[in-house]
């Protein structure tokens, strides 16, 4: 039994196993996380034996584009498991709430949405959730583009980086927000999509962005209830099936807002919208 320590989103997370502990190190954007030195805050253990006991289903969804049927549910004694298919199964238990068993998994892309898995189930009580967003960097400070599949978030921050001065890529698809101790920060992880951007980077959050495609450009600040509404699509949607999850998401989503404007924009895809954005999210 091998073990490698990884940072992501400020946590310590030990993986340890033996064949799908060297795919996992193999999985694109990995290695730019690894962290030998350092406490360690979450325990994900690969290749454990784990059974599926009977669950009540809570959620099934799609992943591997399509291709592989999983199913997230939950069982007498309160345990969660996700089944990707055949491919392998997920354990948490809330009562150990720092460690994840995952059994074998040898399809990759499975192991991927595993461990992406994994931290947002570990993550959510201590405060770290993946959001789908893509999200630019200006000045020290991030934006975070929220939308459907299709809406234009990848094309909205490229016209960033096409039109505004210092500014980077953080993260093109499932960055991680933290919030701990009134304080709000947006993390690079090892999960961008098609887009291979990988960095251990962290910043403050200027505004969430919530992004719809319109004839014209325009942008307004959304109210309490509206920035809910427009943020907690993004969150991973497991976590709102089940009422304790939900709680812990609620108040996560809750703090944020407390400290981060969210605005909802309709634009085009052009130059005009990314300045628009820019000039009201930091004059």
């Amino acid at each position: 039994m091998a073990e490698v320590r990884l940072e992501i989103a400020g946590l310590g997370i030990l993986l340890t196993g033996t064949d799908s502990l060297q795919r996992a190190l193999s999985l694109p954007g990995m290695a730019e996380f690894l962290a030998p030195d350092g406490e360690t805050d979450l325990l994900f253990a690969l290749d454990e034996p784990i059974s599926l006991p009977r669950c009540r289903l809570l959620y099934q969804f799609d992943i591997a584009d399509g291709c592989i049927q999983s199913r997230f549910g939950t069982d007498d004694e309160g345990s969660y498991y996700y089944a990707f298919g055949r491919h392998g199964l997920l354990r948490y238990n809330p009562c150990h709430p720092y460690r994840v068993d995952l059994s074998p998994m040898a399809d990759p892309s499975v192991l991927r949405f595993a461990l992406w898995s994994a931290v947002a189930m570990s993550g959510l009580p201590l405060g770290a959730v993946p959001v789908h967003s893509s999200v630019v960097v200006c000045n020290g400070r991030a934006v975070m583009c929220l939308g459907e599949s299709g809406t234009g978030k990848s094309t909205h921050t490229r016209l960033w980086l096409e039109n505004i001065g210092d500014t980077h890529l953080l993260n093109d698809d499932s960055p991680i927000v933290r919030y701990a101790d009134g304080d709000v920060r947006v993390y690079g992880s090892p999960w961008s999509g098609k887009t291979h951007c990988y960095h251990q980077e962290r910043y403050p959050i200027a505004g969430l962005l919530r992004l719809e495609q319109r004839p014209e450009n325009t942008i307004r600040r959304l109210g309490t209830l509206e920035a809910f509404a427009a943020l907690q699509p993004s969150c991973p949607p497991s976590l709102a099936r089940d009422e304790r999850c939900l709680d812990l998401l609620v108040q996560f989503i809750s703090n944020v807002l407390q400290h981060v404007p969210a605005y909802r924009m309709g634009c085009l895809p052009n130059a005009e919208a990314a300045l628009l954005s820019h000039d009201t999210l930091m004059p």
